[in-house]
């Protein structure tokens, strides 16, 4: 029961041979709301993406548990959604894209279930009303949550969302955060989320895992924030 969801011991990640961040040491808590924060260029996403396997850990150990001890069902926002807006794509067809594996292990999903499914987790992210427009004509907020709506359809423990603030205004941010902080007590989720920011997020952080200079340093949010170290790391005041 105390296995960690996410475990790295001497592990080098990055892209073919060149690695991105060295000799990472860290160890993520189940049901854990975790920032990963660094400046641009620093290895957030590279980390991010290691853990939901889309890419090797290149030297080391890495794992990841979910509650069966077998790997975790991951929900992921990336960070920058380019669907062709010459495609017909509305709200609802977005958020059904989610269930697409599902439709090969599970076909009854094609029908009455699947839909609901799909309206079930608009419904959670306050986008019903959203589920006939365009989804190119969505604002950035309205956006964020499709595609968070999406991630649900695939009933994760884990929801991994790379900077899902970017770009929209501060009105709309207050909002998914809190949306976040509700999934995350009500259905008991683990969240990553990689951010470049700290201040409308370290509120709902329990820890940061910081990324500078090839290195991932980790530790609570109060430990990491404590004294002005994050601003040290972050080499400006915070």
């Amino acid at each position: 029961m105390n296995e960690p969801l996410v475990r790295f011991r001497h592990a080098s990640l990055g892209y073919g041979a060149a690695p991105v961040l060295t000799d990472v040491n860290l160890e993520i808590p189940a049901q854990s709301f975790v920032g990963i924060l660094g400046h641009n260029g620093s290895g957030k996403t590279t980390l991010l993406k290691t853990i939901l396997g889309l890419i090797p850990c290149m030297k080391g150990h890495f794992s990841s548990r979910g509650a069966g001890l077998g790997p975790p069902r991951y929900g992921y926002v990336p960070q920058k959604e380019r669907l062709d807006p010459i495609y017909p794509l509305n709200a609802y067809d977005v958020v059904a894209m989610g269930t697409y594996r599902k439709l090969e292990l599970f076909p009854r999903l094609r029908g009455k279930d699947g839909r609901h499914l799909v309206e079930r987790c608009l419904a959670a992210c306050g986008a019903s009303h959203l589920a006939r427009r365009p989804f190119s004509d969505l604002s950035g907020g309205q956006k964020q949550r499709v595609l968070i709506a999406r991630a649900l359809t695939t009933e994760p423990e884990v929801l991994a969302l790379d900077e899902p603030l970017a770009g929209i205004d501060i009105t709309t941010q207050k909002a998914l955060l809190k949306l976040l902080k509700e999934f995350k007590e009500e259905r008991r989720l683990s969240i990553l989320m990689v951010s470049h920011r700290v201040q409308a997020e370290k509120g709902l952080f329990t820890h940061i895992v910081f990324c500078d200079e090839g290195q991932a340093l980790m530790g609570t949010t109060q430990g990491m924030l404590a004294h002005g170290k994050l601003s040290e790391l972050f080499r400006t005041e915070l």
